[in-house]
């Protein structure tokens, strides 16, 4: 375990990455992300492209709209809309449409 600890910090010391909101935004995990979400549509891999569409989604929701003050609910409504907004087009996906 200690050497994929080390992996994955290498990793990220080579892309200068501190956290992982920084992650989700850096250029290079969001290229590979969507090669690997085209390679999936390709290949018919209906899993993989509904749970990499999640983690994009997630990560621009959260960079855009995580609420900077948690206690000003009309930006932690919006928040909130986008994620069940989100969840129920992975839901319709993955589960209804076939």
């Amino acid at each position: 375990m200690q050497a994929l600890a080390n992996f994955f910090d290498a990793i990220n010391r080579r892309l200068g990455v501190t956290g992982p909101n920084d992650l989700m935004v850096h250029p290079v995990f969001i290229g590979f992300c969507i090669l690997l979400l085209l390679y999936s549509l390709y290949a018919g891999l209906k899993v993989m492209a509904i749970i990499l569409t999640g983690i994009l989604g997630t990560g621009v929701i959260i960079h855009y709209l995580y609420p900077a003050n948690p206690s000003d609910l009309g930006e932690l409504f919006k928040f909130v809309g986008a994620m069940g907004g989100l969840a129920l087009v992975l839901v319709y996906f993955g589960f209804i449409r076939e």
